[in-house]
């Protein structure tokens, strides 16, 4: 399975050398990275900086036309999104030994970066970190 540009810039190292938690680890720690980066948000981390950069009331990074329900719905379902690969992804990495993964596995876990990245494309900023 080929990976999308954003996807294998974080991990592509590490999965030619067939270290595939460490390419999960790194591509998921670049997500979080780079809401940073384009928000310019840097005392925040995790679960609580995609929640404060993806807040249905003020949002910092818009992924979807608010105008009308169907970006409404994007735009609440994505913080979940960003969250969970944070909490349940990247944080036990970061916390605990890596365990081993299979090929599979690993791409199944880069597969969901996918769509993250893709939304960060597309994303819009709206005001900055200062303002929230």
């Amino acid at each position: 399975m080929a990976l999308p540009a954003a996807g294998r810039q974080a991990a592509g190292n590490w999965l030619d050398s067939e270290n595939f938690e460490v390419a999960v680890f790194e591509a998921m720690k670049a997500r979080p990275n780079r809401v940073k980066f384009m928000t310019g948000i840097d005392d925040q981390d995790g679960y609580r900086l995609m929640g404060k950069v993806f807040s249905e009331q003020v949002a910092l990074l818009e992924l979807a036309d608010c105008s009308n329900t169907t970006g409404k719905s994007i735009q609440a379902g994505y913080p979940a999104l960003f969250q969970g690969a944070v909490q349940a992804i990247r944080n036990p990495a970061a916390h605990e030994p890596l365990k081993p993964l299979s090929t599979e596995e690993a791409m199944e876990l880069l597969t969901l970066a996918s769509p993250l990245n893709r939304a960060l494309d597309t994303a819009t900023l709206r005001g900055s970190a200062g303002e929230s």
